[in-house]
C-alpha cells in the first residue's frame, strides 16, 4: 500500500487532528497561512489509499482546485514534498482521476463544471458515483445546496473507514450557511455531527517571522479574519457598524408610535418589518414577514393584521399593492425613490447604529427578526474603482429596503415622498461626504 511521504511531512498539531477526525461532518478553518488546505491534502491521500475508497476532492473552481489542493498532493508547495510519492499512483486528467497503486482512487473536479451534479447522482443521465469521503477547499466559495448533492452520495462503506464531508476554508461573515451549521455564528452551536478544528494564523510554526509580523500588522476585518480567524463581515460591508452583541436586543419598553416597511415582491420574499419607537425616539425591529410566493389578497390580509391603524410606508414601484391596501383601510404611503435615495436611507440607518454616551445604540433588532439580522450581516458595496463606495449589491436587501423605507419616513417625515437627495459617497473609513 502506498505510503504517504513520511518524515519530509510533519502535520501540525491541528493539521493532525483534521486529519485523524472521524467526525461526519468536519471543518478545518482559520488565519491566513495555518495550513488548512495541506491539511485537505494529506487527508484525502491517507483515506484514499485504503483498497476500495473512493474520495471526490472539490473547489469551486477547476482552475483554483489544480493550483492549490492538486499542486501540495502531487507537486508539493514551494520546499515541501508532495503529498503522493511519485510513482505510487496513475493520474488521468481527462478522467479526473487518481489511482492509488494497491489502494482506491480521488475524483476531483470543480464545482463550476457541470458533470459534478451527475457523478453526485442527484441529477442528469449516467451512473451515480458512490463516494466513501467527500472534500471541500475552500468551501466558503460553495453553495450550501450545490455541496448537500455531492454530499449525499458519500455513502460507500469501506472497512476501517467512516463516512465523511469535510472541508477547509478561510472565515466569511458569521452568517455564512458554513457559520451556522458549525457554530461559528455568535451565540450559534453546531449541528448534530458537525465538529471544528480552528487555527490561527500563528498556529503554523513554519511561516517565515515576516509574514506573520504583516498579518499582526493588519487592522479593522482584515486583521480578526486573516490573523484571528474569526467569522466577522468583510470590509464591504454595507453596515459596518453593526455589531450583533449590541444591535440585536431582546426588550419590551412600551412604543410610542409604530410605522411598518414594506418591500414589495412574489419571487423574491414580500418583506414587512414593524418598527417601533420610544419616548426617547429610539428604534426597534420587533416583528417581520419574509414570505416568497404570496398573493395580493395574502399580502394585504398580513399587513392588516399586523399594522392596524399605524402607518406603512411601501416601495412606490408598487402602485397597484398601494392603491388595494388604501381601499382595504390601510394607512399606505409610497416612499418615493429619487437619485441618491438610497445611500441617504442608509446614511440614516448608519447614524442609528451608533452607541450613545449611554451605551446603547439608536436602532436594536429583535432577536425573532432572523432575515433582517442576517440581511445587515450580508449586506455588500460593490467595489468601486475610486476606492469610494456609493452603490450596494441588490441581494440580501429585502429587509433592508423595507427598514430604509420605514425609518427614512420616520426621520425625514414628509420630505420622504418625492424626494431626491443628493449623491453621497461614503469612503473606506465609513465617512458621508
Amino acid at each position: 500500500m502506498v505510503a504517504i511521504a513520511p518524515p519530509e511531512i510533519k502535520l501540525l498539531p491541528h493539521q493532525f487532528a483534521f486529519v485523524h477526525s472521524d467526525a461526519p461532518w468536519l471543518i478545518t478553518d482559520g488565519g491566513r497561512g495555518s495550513g488548512k488546505t495541506d491539511a485537505i491534502a494529506v487527508k484525502v491521500a491517507m483515506r484514499a489509499r485504503k483498497p476500495g475508497a473512493r474520495e471526490g476532492l472539490y473547489r469551486q473552481k477547476l482552475v483554483d482546485l489544480r493550483t492549490s489542493t492538486l499542486r501540495s498532493m502531487l507537486e508539493g508547495n514551494g520546499s515541501a514534498p508532495p503529498i503522493l510519492i511519485p510513482g505510487s499512483y496513475t493520474h488521468n486528467q481527462q478522467m479526473k482521476t487518481i489511482k492509488i497503486h494497491g489502494g482506491g482512487e480521488i475524483v476531483y473536479n470543480g464545482m463550476d463544471q457541470g458533470d459534478v451534479g451527475r457523478q453526485s447522482g442527484s441529477t442528469g443521465r449516467g451512473s451515480s458515483m458512490n463516494l466513501s469521503g467527500a472534500a471541500f477547499d475552500e468551501w466558503v466559495e460553495m453553495r450550501e445546496t450545490a455541496v448537500v448533492q455531492v454530499a449525499m452520495a458519500v455513502r460507500l462503506k469501506v472497512d476501517g473507514l467512516p463516512l465523511q464531508r469535510y472541508g477547509a476554508c478561510n472565515p466569511s461573515v458569521p452568517m455564512h450557511w458554513l457559520a451556522q451549521r458549525f457554530g461559528m455564528s455568535p451565540g450559534g452551536q453546531s449541528w448534530k455531527g458537525h465538529a471544528r478544528i480552528m487555527a490561527p494564523a500563528w498556529s503554523n510554526w513554519h511561516l517565515p517571522p515576516e509574514y506573520l509580523d504583516e498579518l499582526r500588522a493588519l487592522h479593522g476585518v482584515a486583521r480578526e479574519r486573516y490573523w484571528l480567524g474569526k467569522w466577522v463581515g468583510s470590509d464591504g460591508m454595507v453596515y459596518d457598524k453593526w455589531d450583533r452583541e449590541k444591535h440585536v436586543a431582546d426588550s419590551s419598553w412600551p412604543a410610542k408610535r409604530k410605522v411598518y416597511g414594506v418591500d414589495e415582491g412574489y419571487k423574491d420574499p414580500f418583506t414587512v418589518v414593524e418598527v417601533e419607537v420610544d419616548t426617547d425616539g429610539r428604534l426597534r425591529v420587533t416583528r417581520e414577514v419574509y414570505q416568497s410566493q404570496l398573493t395580493q389578497a395574502e399580502k394585504i390580509r398580513m399587513v392588516k393584521d399586523m399594522a392596524g391603524e399605524s402607518e406603512v410606508i411601501v416601495d412606490s414601484s408598487a402602485p397597484d399593492l398601494i392603491e388595494s391596501m388604501r381601499r382595504e383601510g390601510i394607512d399606505a404611503k409610497a416612499c418615493q425613490k429619487g437619485a441618491g435615495s438610497v445611500n441617504f436611507g442608509i446614511g440614516l440607518i448608519q447614524q442609528r447604529l451608533v452607541v450613545l454616551g449611554d451605551g446603547l445604540p439608536r436602532l436594536t433588532v429583535d432577536p425573532s427578526c432572523t432575515n433582517t439580522i442576517r440581511e445587515f450581516e450580508t449586506y455588500e458595496w460593490k467595489p468601486g474603482g475610486d476606492r469610494l463606495k456609493d452603490e450596494p449589491y441588490d441581494k440580501d436587501n429585502h429587509a433592508m429596503d423595507a427598514l430604509r423605507y420605514a425609518v427614512r419616513h420616520l426621520d425625514d417625515g414628509d420630505a420622504c415622498y418625492g424626494y431626491a437627495a443628493p449623491v453621497r459617497r461614503q469612503d473606506r473609513r465609513g465617512v458621508w461626504q
